[in-house]
């Protein structure tokens, strides 16, 4: 390209500012059509071909990182049987009482009597009445019914006093208890049929 085609002026003019016609360099140029090509095989591949679909990569990448994070404690670690015999410690009862004052009082009440969560005094449990899964429930939550997963705040040792607590309140008369809720267990934790 000549210094004189490079120069030249284009034939308009705007507010009295004139023009001149350069055109990009060619290897810019080249550059612009590879990466269309590039992208229309990109896509061909990914979308209508072989490749992976964004939500297949997602799952791999979900299911990399479950394997990665540490256990959360289950309900084997704690067998109901130790849950029991922390009821019988005084120790465990008024640390789990302090927690509980702390963080169940205002959806479950002073006295378990169940205010915006269920009454947790009678015979009903939404989310199984043994202490392994009371224990269960506190430690994942139930965050579609606005509980939190308390395993995030709270230690094994803590949820489990809280545990025992919740176990004491048990077939307590408080005063304004809430309707019974969910299904009506043993004092065990079996389901009544």
């Amino acid at each position: 390209m000549s210094d004189g085609d490079r120069d030249r002026l284009l034939p308009h003019a705007q507010d009295g500012i004139e023009e001149y016609d350069n055109p990009l360099p060619g290897w810019w140029v080249w550059i612009f059509w590879v990466t269309i090509v590039f992208s229309l095989g990109y896509w061909a591949y990914y979308q209508l071909g072989p490749g992976p679909s964004v939500v297949a990569v997602y799952e791999a990448e979900m299911r990399e990182a479950a394997a990665r994070r540490p256990a959360a404690p289950t309900v084997g670690a704690v067998s109901d049987q130790a849950l029991l015999a922390l009821q019988k410690s005084a120790g465990a009862l008024a640390k789990g009482k302090e927690i509980f004052a702390g963080k169940c009082m205002p959806c479950h009440g002073d006295r378990g009597q169940g205010t915006v969560g269920p009454n947790l005094t009678d015979d009903y449990w939404v989310h199984g009445g043994r202490p392994g899964e009371i224990y269960r429930t506190i430690t994942e939550g139930v965050p579609e019914k606005g509980m939190v997963p308390w395993k995030t705040q709270l230690s094994p040792d803590e949820i489990a006093a809280v545990t025992a607590y919740i176990g004491t309140l048990r077939g307590t008369s408080p005063p304004n208890p809430k309707p019974p809720e969910g299904q009506q267990v043993a004092a065990d934790g079996s389901p009544l049929r």
